[in-house]
């Protein structure tokens, strides 16, 4: 399983927000993350849309976040941006495009594991990453493996 792209693009954005006590442009954004002007714009967008960034016009305005990390989860981030974890077509929101939906004994076990895993991602907190990360940067690959490993457990 690998994040998309927008998704990873959102926790660099999300990251760079942290910490800032004034609002800060799109463009110095773009600039800090090493992220397309307007990637930036659509990322801000939708988590401005589901409440995790705020945004004002004018001399000092910009945008900030909303919310503090321990409230934005990496479930959350895969659910803005990728509509949740979805192993089958069976199991996500395209579920009537499944042509044998009606005898297909794998659907419950394709729900099933979608949402656990999905349950595992709404646990983690950014905030969680982010301390791992600012306090050990060398162990953030380890991290990231532990994190993986937490996903695999029932």
């Amino acid at each position: 399983m690998e994040l998309k792209p927008d998704i990873r693009y959102a926790i660099r954005v999300v990251f760079t927000l942290t910490g800032l006590n004034k609002p800060v442009s799109i463009a110095w954004l773009a600039e800090k993350t090493g992220i397309a002007l307007r990637a930036v714009e659509l990322i801000h967008s939708a988590l401005k849309r589901n409440g995790l960034t705020t945004s004002a016009v004018g001399a000092k305005g910009g945008i900030k976040l909303a919310v503090p990390l321990a409230e934005i989860t990496l479930g959350g981030l895969v659910e803005i941006f990728d509509g949740g974890i979805e192993f089958s077509i069976c199991s996500g929101k395209k579920t009537n495009e499944c042509p044998d939906k009606q005898k297909c004994a794998m659907r419950s076990v394709w729900n099933g594991l979608s949402a656990r895993i999905q349950q595992k991602l709404n646990s983690i907190s950014l905030e969680e990453i982010f301390q791992d990360y600012v306090e050990n940067p060398s162990k953030t690959m380890r991290r990231a493996a532990c994190i993986a490993d937490r996903l695999l457990q029932p």
